[in-house]
């Protein structure tokens, strides 16, 4: 990118005699020559009007805090991911965008001017590179799930299973930037940047949901075992029933020294950390004031049955289930004090065809078929019948997130998609707000539907099935 002392010039050589011109108007004189380095190498980035406002801000954020004595409040630009990724740019606001080489008709010119010496009295204009090619920015949600979970399993210590597992540890060797380690190491926030192409907010949900936590005294994170994730949660709703707290407002504090006193303690160490305490609140739970402290939680059952749904397709090397027998496992695993909440969430097996898949706890890890005919999954309103339909494990966050690629792996998954069922697996690509869309905004649905009805015209032939609805097939090749 050029530096801030420099201009660009779009491309013929009059763009040189015009300023050349309006110099000699002014009475200055510009001597136009090559730079000693020239062609020097540059490479333009065309910025979105975004962008170009977040920047704008944060400079007159800056003045504002330089002139009152706050220091410097200057934000940048960075591009982040591996050398082999596709470089993905990451605004100041944590939006995420594919850099792709756009090339131009003309040639663009690249100058800067130099202060004025006592042989020229209007300075020098100096060419420094020609060019040919730009960034243009493509907006893009990024997927980085599986990267995570990736670097978080260099620590050979594997998942935390609790206080009393743990032994002395060696030394751990902390990793900075880009390194690959493949042995023993402390997973730190610029190890995880260094690979995952996303800004720290969407980095730090994703930690959230898969869960890890930030060991106490150590800037590394870790993962949390499954078993020992539910079993933690099991415990935290076990001393709510005890101790009468509400389930819609858990109190992060609370539920540690609750945790401390009712567990032992070993060479002073806490059996539960209370960074563990919070990840498990946050994983199953919607924190009720994201800003407010202390951490305050109201447990979500559709997030717990939707986690378990994910463990109990893993456990069976992601198999297709009868939906009876799917559910039939989800309701034994589920706690006690949310099985009424998953009786809604879930819904009755004798009404659970292949129409409610997508508006059930497994509307982006499942999809629907019948070993009978296919035709009876979008035979109409009800889908087929529970005894016919199979739920079929496919995880939307391993998933591809360009819209092309991502519709090509549903469409060799599974041949035909009603648009009921494809919708959750694309509305996560729509740029939109998903906090709006998770709590039903019109608006926001609105735009989701547009998107992704685009995208169906685009990539998929649609037909009517018998039961009078459109089913998508793929145009793809």
């Amino acid at each position: 990118m050029a530096g801030a002392d420099s201009t660009t010039t779009s491309s013929s050589s009059s763009s040189a005699a015009a300023t050349a011109a309006k110099a000699a108007a002014d009475g200055d004189v510009l001597r136009l020559s090559a730079s000693v380095g020239y062609p020097e190498e540059y490479r333009l980035l065309e910025l979105t009007p975004e962008i170009l406002a977040q920047l704008e801000g944060s400079e007159d954020k800056m003045s504002d805090e330089c002139s009152g004595g706050g220091g410097s409040a200057e934000q940048w630009l960075v591009i982040r991911g591996r050398d082999t990724d596709v470089a993905t740019l990451v605004d100041t606001e944590d939006g995420a965008y594919r850099m792709a080489t756009a090339h131009t008709s003309n040639n663009l010119y690249l100058f800067s001017r130099e202060e004025a010496s006592s042989s020229t009295a209007g300075g020098d204009l100096l060419l420094r590179a020609a060019l040919n090619q730009t960034f243009e920015l493509q907006k893009t949600q990024p997927q980085i799930r599986s990267r995570v979970v990736e670097v978080l399993g260099w620590d050979r210590r594997g998942a935390f299973r609790g206080a009393e597992f743990e032994q002395q540890p060696p030394e751990q060797e902390e990793v900075d930037g880009a390194a690959a380690p493949r042995g023993h190491c402390c997973v730190t926030d610029e190890l995880l940047k260094g690979h995952v192409q996303a800004g720290d907010s969407v980095l730090d949900r994703v930690l959230g949901e898969i869960p890890a936590f930030r060991e106490p005294g150590s800037r590394g994170w870790r993962v949390l075992d499954a078993g020992y994730c539910m079993d933690l949660l099991r415990l935290v709703l076990a001393t709510q029933v005890e101790r009468e707290w509400s389930l819609d407002a858990l109190d992060a504090n609370e539920v540690h020294e609750a945790l401390r006193s009712d567990t032992a303690e070993e060479d002073g160490e806490p059996a539960v950390y209370k960074e563990v305490v919070e990840a498990v609140l946050g994983r199953f739970g919607r924190r009720l004031d994201p800003h407010g402290q202390p951490s305050v939680y109201a447990i979500d059952s559709t997030r717990v049955a939707k986690y378990l749904a994910e463990q109990i397709f893993a456990a069976e090397d992601m198999r297709a289930w009868p939906v009876g027998e799917f559910l039939a496992a989800l309701r034994a695993t589920m706690p006690p004090q949310l099985h009424g909440d998953i009786v809604a969430a879930a819904g009755d097996g004798e009404k659970w065809g292949s129409a409610a898949i997508p508006t059930s706890v497994v509307r982006d890890l499942a999809y629907a078929t019948t070993p009978l005919d296919p035709q009876l999954v979008h035979s109409g309103a009800g889908g087929a019948s529970h005894h016919l339909t199979y739920v079929v494990p496919l995880f939307r966050s391993t998933l591809p997130s360009d819209p092309r690629a991502r519709m090509q792996r549903l469409f060799d998954a599974k041949p035909r998609w009603s648009r009921l069922e494809i919708h959750p697996y694309l509305e996560d690509l729509v740029d939109v707000d998903h906090r709006a869309l998770e709590a039903g905004d019109a608006r926001t649905l609105e735009a989701v539907n547009k998107a992704i009805d685009a995208w169906l015209l685009k990539f998929g032939r649609g037909v009517k099935s018998p039961g009078g609805q459109m089913v998508y097939s793929s145009r793809l090749k």
